[in-house]
């Protein structure tokens, strides 16, 4: 009865306390941070849910950048919301250690967290079937994925739903994918407005964007070095890095991080 194609459900028959939506922004660009996101919604205020659920939410990829601004302003009105942003520098310094995927599982698991330490404190035996988590699964093994990140819950038993396309099919996930959204892109705006200023065009930062490709190989043939806003664990920088290497015979590149992944 949550999901997005079931508009014609009484909304004040959900009787579920409360409901969290988890999802991410920028997973997979070379520039600036990855940004996780979380919507916490209280049901047993029934007019307030109604508003929310009657907003038209979806994937924040099937919506207008106009419409994703007026979108959050009214989710932050009616809900709850937590963010996690891991910078570049961040991603690049953790990505020695783990994976991607679980990088995205400590930001979601902190949030959640967070969310039930303001509403039950430190009771790990808490057992509230009420506070119902919906999140985008990154992993293609959502039940991998679900039990890795109640293992780093403080409440093992709060309930998970893990489903690929869950900002699809659930508004509270929709919800989290605007917040997420938003976030990034207000910061990758920042920073084409500080690089736009020094002659640059950033783009949108993924590596498919010719701006963001043009943008790289520009600003190391300007500068011998990458600003921290790129992710030098990235195949595209690593490329890059290594034939400008190869083109310029090994020349002294200032960046101690770029001497690094030039050469992994």
């Amino acid at each position: 009865m949550l999901k997005n194609d079931n508009e014609n459900e009484p909304e004040n028959q959900i009787i579920t306390p409360k409901v969290v939506g988890l999802d991410e922004a920028g997973r997979g660009p070379v520039i600036g941070p990855m940004v996780i996101a979380g919507v916490l919604l209280k049901m047993d205020n029934k007019e307030n849910a109604k508003t929310f659920y009657d907003l038209d939410l979806k994937d924040s990829k099937k919506l207008s950048k106009k419409k994703r601004e007026t979108l959050y302003k009214e989710i932050q009105k009616l809900a709850k919301v937590e963010k996690v942003i891991i910078t570049a520098k961040e991603i690049d310094a953790q990505m020695n250690i783990i994976n991607l995927n679980k990088i995205e599982l400590n930001g979601f698991s902190s949030i959640i967290n967070k969310f039930y330490k303001d509403i039950y404190g430190l009771d790990e035996n808490k057992r509230d079937s009420g506070f119902l988590t919906y999140i985008d699964a990154c992993s293609s093994n959502e039940t991998s994925f679900s039990n890795q990140l109640k293992a780093k819950l403080i409440n093992k038993n709060i309930d998970l739903i893990a489903e690929h396309k869950a900002d699809d099919n659930y508004k509270i996930v929709s919800a989290a994918s605007i917040i997420a959204k938003v976030n990034r892109d207000n910061i990758i705006d920042s920073y084409n407005e500080k690089y736009e200023a020094l002659g640059y065009t950033i783009g949108s930062g993924y590596p498919s964007d010719p701006k963001t490709k043009k943008f790289l190989r520009q600003y190391l043939e300007d500068n011998k070095e990458l600003p921290d806003i790129v992710r030098f664990s990235w195949n595209t920088t690593k490329k890059l890095l290594k034939e400008y290497n190869q083109e310029n015979g090994n020349i002294d590149l200032k960046c101690e991080n770029l001497l690094k992944w030039v050469k992994n």
